[in-house]
């Protein structure tokens, strides 16, 4: 049996200050003197800053480099990259280079003259073992082909196989992970200073005037200098420059990292000409920049859990989703593959739109079976932009028949405008005939009568009055009253369909719970006011979702005969759509056999002083917010034959028509 010897750190660190005495003894004769003396190093650098991984051996010229595995997980050179071979070393830098790819082409330098003889432009050779290579960026980030045109980050460049060229967006999570910029130049330098010696510039040394350096995880940043374009080194004893793989769009820049001899700080983004020459760490692996893909539906600008639920008994069912990778510019372009599919029958995935700020993917299913119940797939996406590390991320989608879940009803597809069919709600069991309009969509033709879970106000002042925004109205319900009234009966909404405030609506089921509680502050700025976040299941039974004010305006225009402006303004708006769309009963309440059949069901005002307008006026709420204290709406009158479109107090109690998902 081995016996185990465990000392805490502050113990060890006594033992190897005096060795001689007490356990420090034991500590001698148990491990070799070697060992002990890496274990007492070790034991003054802070605490589980180190992590070395094991040397490398580059493969194409026999050096061997020390790694280290930093707190970003990633695993790093710990020198500066010495690659040589097949390129040219110009030994005196006085020549001008021209910032072009071809007067970098197949070049290198090894650092030159420090403080002591920086007039001189002429490097030892020997430099290069020491302080490693200075690459003009276009050797640095050549690619397979040694061209000047890079399309994607985070290539291999100048590094050897397996290992890249780290991205000015790698170098910042790095920074991020030991605790920022302002002492990540102290964290990261070298700890060797001193004069130079014999003005030999390739001594591993920051000049005197350093900080106090603490290479606290091993990386032993050097201050290597650069040789500029102009034909002179800088830098070299005082400064690190290390190029990342990020180009700069002017086509002749990139950019870099600088550590400074008289701070602590690791510099945010410099950038250098392509030309100039400068040292290059490589890292292990692919590029990885820790952004990631989100899948949201299209209809809602929504962050959604990667996992459909789809109901069997419907032939054919399409869902539009929204890709994008926050927090990042340019241009991004998707690929799809669909792997590991199980179904009875393969669903689609098609790109119908690309731009820079996001892309659509339609996910189309085409005769699922019951028998594919709790089946998935995975969609793997491979996102590219020139500006950051190319993405594969997968996504899967797990199949469930929830066809007692959603509302009942079934769709095949090919269904002819002004088709009506009926839909059963499941939370309460109430049918609702609906119609494919002349948008291609599922709209209800009847005015949504929800009450479950809701408290019904028969007097139009209950509960007490709040003038527009914040949470009222939620969980409550009145059904239309007649003109000027202050009560109304519960049959009323049999007849008329339910009032409803507008955060009651957005709301899921009514209740002032946002549909996906990882999403609540999504629901938070739609009732603040936030205009980007405007589509919600709201009080819409599940498969279907409150239209946003562009969805109402999008139906409108595909019904209007001439003006189709029901987007771009406000007022009386189009020129038929109200007649084409009101009931012919539209007074009464009475719905029409055929068509949207609005019918008249007036509102509650948003004082709570009455009920108003019914048999005249039929208002109805998009999901879409205003500002804190209003919400855009559409309207019908009886003596018009337009649409009105405008922004109104949430406060207010209108109807609710439901779009289908």
């Amino acid at each position: 049996m081995k016996t185990q010897l465990q000392l805490s750190t502050a113990a060890v660190r006594a033992y190897c200050i005096r060795p001689s005495q007490g356990q420090g003894k034991l500590l001698l004769r148990v491990i070799p003197f070697i060992i002990f003396l890496q274990f007492c190093i070790f034991a003054f650098l802070p605490i589980s800053a180190q992590t070395f991984a094991p040397d490398f051996t580059d493969l194409r010229d026999g050096e061997t480099y020390k790694t280290v595995i930093m707190p970003d997980g990633k695993r790093w050179m710990a020198e500066n990259l010495r690659y040589r071979t097949g390129l040219n070393n110009p030994i005196f830098s006085n020549n001008t280079t021209a910032n072009t790819f071809a007067a970098s082409k197949n070049t290198y330098y090894c650092p030159g003259p420090g403080p002591l003889n920086a007039s001189v432009n002429q490097a030892d050779p020997l430099a290069c073992e020491y302080w490693g290579a200075l690459y003009p960026w276009w050797v640095a980030y050549a690619n397979a082909a040694n061209t000047a045109v890079h399309t994607t980050l985070g290539e291999q460049g100048v590094c050897p196989a397996g290992w890249h060229l780290p991205t000015d967006n790698e170098w910042n999570l790095l920074f991020t992970k030991i605790g920022g910029a302002t002492d990540a130049g102290k964290l990261l330098k070298d700890t060797a200073r001193g004069a130079f010696v014999n003005n030999q510039a390739w001594k591993r040394y920051w000049t005197n005037a350093a900080l106090q350096n603490t290479n606290s995880y091993g990386f032993s940043a050097l201050a290597a200098g650069l040789r500029t374009t102009a034909g002179a080194y800088s830098g070299n004893g005082t400064r690190a420059f290390f190029w990342t793989s990020t180009p700069n769009t002017n086509g002749t820049q990139a950019s870099s990292k600088i550590f400074n001899y008289n701070s602590n700080l690791g510099t945010g983004t410099s950038i250098q000409n392509r030309s100039d020459a400068l040292s290059v760490r490589c890292v292990e692996g692919s590029c990885d920049e820790e952004f990631s893909v989100e899948l949201a539906r299209k209809s809602c600008g929504l962050k959604t859990t990667i996992s459909i639920n789809e109901e069997f008994t419907s032939t054919i069912k399409s869902i539009a989703y929204e890709l994008s990778v926050p927090n990042t510019t340019g241009t991004w372009t998707y690929s799809f593959t669909v792997k590991d599919n199980t179904l009875s029958s393969l669903p689609n995935f098609t790109v119908s739109n690309n731009n820079t700020a996001n892309a659509f993917i339609t996910l189309t299913y085409s005769n699922l079976l019951p028998v594919d119940a709790d089946k998935k797939i995975i969609l793997s996406v491979s996102a590219s932009n020139a500006l950051y590390c190319a993405i594969e991320q997968d996504f899967v989608f797990t199949m469930k028949d929830i066809s007692n879940q959603n509302a009942s009803t079934t769709i095949t597809g090919g269904e002819a405008i002004n088709t009506i069919r009926q839909m059963t709600d499941p939370r309460d069991g109430k049918n609702y005939q609906i119609i494919k309009m002349a948008d291609g969509k599922w709209w209800m033709r009847e005015n949504l009568n929800y009450q479950t879970g809701l408290t019904f106000r028969s007097t139009s002042n209950q509960p007490s009055t709040v003038a527009g925004g914040g949470a009222y109205g939620i969980g409550s319900f009145w059904c239309p009253g007649t003109n000027g009234a202050t009560t109304s009966l519960l049959t009323d909404c049999n007849t008329w369909g339910a009032l409803y405030t507008w955060e009651c609506a957005v709301s899921l089921d009514g209740t002032g719970v946002w549909e996906e509680p990882a999403s609540s502050q999504i629901y938070t700025n739609i009732v603040s006011g936030n205009p980007t976040s405007t589509c919600s299941r709201g009080i819409c039974p599940q498969g279907w979702h409150l239209p946003s004010d562009r969805e109402w305006g999008d139906m409108l225009n595909a019904v209007e005969t001439s003006t189709k402006n029901h987007n771009t303004s406000t007022g009386w708006l189009g020129a038929n759509a109200g007649t084409i769309l009101k009931s012919s009963t539209f007074a009464s309440g009475v719905k029409q056999s055929t068509g949207f059949s609005v019918i008249a069901a007036g509102m509650r005002s948003d004082n709570g002083s009455n009920f108003g307008n019914r048999g005249g006026h039929a208002p109805s709420w998009t999901s879409t917010a205003y500002s804190s204290t209003n919400a855009w709406y559409r309207h019908f009158d009886s003596g018009y034959a337009t649409a009105f479109r405008t922004s109104i107090n949430r406060s207010r109690g209108y109807t609710v028509r439901c779009l289908m998902d």
